[in-house]
């Protein structure tokens, strides 16, 4: 609900906790806030107001089944869902790119994690059965068909990390320093994703082993984005799936962001019959697995992979089985009835 005094109150029911700021003094805080929850919406109301936006004062009650910091975008979530609100509340209306930008630069420049958009953009552009294709360089996106007989498992390997305490934030870096050495023989390039397969093979022995891993798994993605696309426009959920994997092998041995629970989760969906493929969830660093597997046999799956979890970890992983839907809206009285 609006309030007339500047003032926001959150009430986040699942931490048992409330938090307070004041609209006018947010840029006092911007230099030194870190990960903790409530740094998200002030974020979100600081960007807003650097866009030119007038905000007023609102009493909120959050709620969230999205366990936190662990790869399945829950600070996005909150991020979009209070700017929405703020969108309802004071009478403007943002389109889904500016909303995904507003997100990013809470992130990057409030908050200090050094992230995309595409996970703000996902929150809000996603239809019912269809994945987002984000071309983050020209912004354009389309929706690839996902079949309604395909679930998306994710299970959690129970390993939390905070982005802005991780190595998140050397990868990126890592990478601008592969571009600055391959620049020097590929002058047209900006970013590793100027770099063909084949140019990466050629010239790669100028980078040093860390920074060529680096590159070659940025290449990599690159390519297998292009050809997941192309797969599941021609309803090629196989072809998708195994690239997947081929992510999350790269994802564990040049970018090096995985870990050992995560890959055991992995190997052990790899090998059930009807499972697709499976890579981790977010930015890597513990968090949940995802599982791409026919509806048939979620069960064989996740007896599978508890099996083999508990075999070596001593206990079970939380799972859930969803279904892609429809991005984030704000919902009226009437839909509750």
């Amino acid at each position: 609900a609006p309030t007339t005094d500047n003032r926001v109150t959150v009430r986040a029911l699942n931490l048992g906790e409330t938090a307070a700021f004041q609209l006018p003094h947010l840029e006092l805080y911007a230099s030194s806030v870190g990960g903790n929850w409530i740094n998200y919406p002030m974020g979100v109301a600081w960007a807003l107001q650097k866009a030119d936006y007038e905000l007023v004062g609102m009493d909120v009650v959050l709620v969230s089944d999205l366990p936190q910091a662990a790869g399945l975008s829950s600070s996005a979530a909150v991020e979009m869902a209070f700017l929405l609100a703020w969108e309802t509340l004071c009478g403007f209306e943002l389109d889904h790119l500016s909303r995904a930008h507003i997100g990013q630069k809470t992130e990057n420049e409030y908050v200090g994690v050094g992230s995309g958009m595409m996970d703000q953009y996902a929150c809000v552009a996603s239809k019912v059965h269809q994945l987002v294709h984000l071309d983050c360089r020209t912004f354009s996106h389309e929706l690839l068909p996902l079949p309604p007989d395909v679930a998306v498992v994710l299970v959690d390997s129970g390993v939390r990390r905070r982005l802005t305490n991780s190595h998140y934030n050397d990868r990126p870096a890592e990478c601008r320093e592969a571009t600055a050495v391959l620049r020097q023989h590929l002058p047209h390039m900006k970013t590793l994703r100027d770099v063909s397969l084949d140019e990466l093979e050629l010239l790669g022995h100028h980078l040093p082993e860390t920074l060529r891993k680096r590159a070659a798994h940025v290449v990599g993605e690159c390519a297998r984005a292009n050809a997941g696309a192309t797969a599941l426009c021609q309803g090629d959920v196989t072809t998708f799936g195994r690239l997947m994997r081929q992510s999350h092998i790269s994802s564990r041995d040049n970018y090096e962001n995985s870990t050992p629970e995560l890959d055991l989760l992995a190997a052990a969906a790899w090998a059930v019959p009807g499972c697709y493929g499976a890579r981790f969830a977010g930015g890597g660093f513990g968090g949940f697995m995802q599982i791409l597997v026919e509806e048939t046999a979620v069960p064989q799956l996740i007896e599978s992979i508890n099996r083999a979890f508990v075999g070596e970890y001593g206990r079970t992983p939380p799972s859930l089985v969803t279904k892609l839907t429809d991005g984030a809206k704000t919902i009226g009285n009437s839909e509750f009835e």
